[in-house]
């Protein structure tokens, strides 16, 4: 899969949507193009989260295809292949620990977590969004439950079990979940 800042832009350019272009300004103007993917688990290194955004963008244009998913427009596909981890954008800072690598203790450049929004994962990225471009219903469940696996809530009927059962009956919930989490764990491990 190909990164680049061009390509990413050039897609959100293909959503034909009132606010594309601030959106367009909001992340070049954010640390999105440079911040990593997460802390330690998957593409924690420079402009790791614009490439993982791009993995999950073609791997969801794929399965699409793939399963002939007829009622998913192109501009849903990117704006939940792009947008759905949107919140990590201005999301990381570094730090220094003493790491062992070695048998060794060393001083470690790491990344941490300095979240300075806590509105949650999925939420986070589609108010984001939301600030720039009008959402469709299936791209807001979408982006909202992209972590299902990995959200503690839908173990319990009430609130979030029952919201997560209704919602993924929309192929588009089931189709970002997966294309994100084959991204993390197939196609970005070394």
């Amino acid at each position: 899969m190909i990164y680049s800042t061009e390509r990413i832009i050039e897609l959100w350019k293909r959503v034909n949507r009132p606010g594309v272009d601030e959106l367009i300004e909001y992340l070049k103007g954010s640390d999105f193009f440079d911040a990593p993917c997460s802390t330690q688990f998957h593409l924690a290194e420079p402009g790791g989260l614009a490439k993982h955004s791009l993995n999950v963008y073609d791997l969801l244009r794929e399965k699409i295809e793939r399963y002939a998913v007829d009622n998913v427009p192109e501009e849903s596909i990117i704006v939940c292949g792009l947008g759905h981890d949107l919140c990590k954008a201005n999301f990381y800072g570094t730090a220094y620990r003493n790491v062992k690598e070695n048998g060794r203790w060393i001083e470690k450049k790491v990344y941490v977590v300095n979240d300075q929004l806590p509105l949650g994962h999925g939420e986070k990225s589609a108010m984001i969004l939301q600030n720039y471009i009008k959402l469709t219903p299936d791209e807001q469940l979408a982006i909202r439950w992209h972590m299902t696996a990995f959200d503690p809530s839908i173990h319990f009927d009430y609130p979030n079990g029952y919201a997560f059962r209704a919602a993924s009956k929309r192929p588009l919930v089931t189709l970002l979940f997966t294309a994100d989490y084959e991204a993390s764990q197939i196609v970005e491990t070394e």
